[in-house]
């Protein structure tokens, strides 16, 4: 009898204790600040990470060693594992995918079976905490793997970045947009459409902004009955209490829901006082 594991990173913004939790693997990228470099929420806290983020010019990340990612497969072996399920977050914005393309080459003792989302974020990791309950539901791979293709199509994610100086400069947004945006004192709402950062509104001012995501989440829900929710922030806490207010309903017919705070490796990216919501729809 095959034995899965599931194996996410911290891009799908997966704490070490929710990969517990679930039963997942998480794998940490690799953050550079400065001439420092860090393994995402082992050798520095997400906290740490956005108390000293704006003292740095050089922010980036990348992705796990390959080696690492190997060892960890190894102990999985070991472990009585016979199968993974690497799932990774959209390969236009992080490299994970790529990296399992050569491990699929190289790596022999476990069956492995690699499941791209269209996200980023713990929309991403909604989709490996759902794998997760499938496969402790008694699905195999291939079933699994047929209900993330499915669900993939109905996930989404709705961001405030109150910065948008680290977005541009990562390349993930257009570096015109983002200016004009800075200069009118406009915080665009940010979404996932087709694997990549888009603006689907633009308001004037933080009360505006915040109401437009708010708006958002509560369409997107308007037409299923069963979801898994998160609201996500990058230090703050503010933001982040209003949202657990003014989504009270829809938080509590939530099938699950957390509140996490970006990971390091997504900060990077999105800055600091960013927040968000994500949604994965199962019907």
């Amino acid at each position: 009898m095959n034995k899965l594991a599931i194996v996410a990173d911290t891009t799908q913004d997966l704490t070490f204790e929710l990969g517990e939790e679930y039963g997942i693997e998480v794998l940490s990228y690799s953050i550079q600040m400065g001439e420092k470099h860090y393994k995402d929420q082992i050798d520095i806290t997400t906290r740490q990470f956005y108390e000293t983020m704006e003292d740095y010019e050089v922010l980036s990340s990348g992705v796990p060693p390959l080696q690492d990612v190997m060892d960890r497969l190894d102990q999985l072996r070991s472990n009585g594992y016979t199968q993974a399920l690497l799932i990774t977050s959209a390969a236009k914005l992080t490299g994970m995918r790529q990296l399992y393309e050569v491990l699929l080459d190289q790596y022999e003792g476990l069956d492995l079976f690699v499941f791209e989302t269209s996200h980023i974020g713990s929309t991403a990791g909604l989709h490996s905490i759902y794998a997760a309950e499938l496969r402790d539901a008694g699905k195999i791979v291939e079933e699994i793997l047929r209900e993330l293709e499915r669900v993939n199509q109905r996930a989404s994610i709705f961001a405030l970045f109150r910065s948008l100086k680290y977005v541009i400069k990562g390349g993930r947004l257009n570096k015109y947009a983002g200016m004009i945006g800075t200069m009118l004192n406009i915080n665009p709402l940010l979404t996932i459409q087709n694997s990549e950062i888009t603006i689907i509104n633009k308001a004037r001012g933080k009360k505006k902004s915040y109401q437009s995501l708010v708006t958002a989440v509560q369409k997107e829900l308007s037409d299923t009955s069963r979801y898994k929710l998160v609201i996500f922030a990058g230090n703050n806490d503010e933001e982040t209490a209003e949202l657990e207010q003014d989504l009270v309903a829809e938080i509590k017919a939530a099938e699950t829901f957390y509140v996490t705070e970006l990971t390091p490796v997504l900060g990077v990216h999105g800055g600091p006082k960013s927040v968000g919501v994500s949604i994965l729809k199962i019907d």
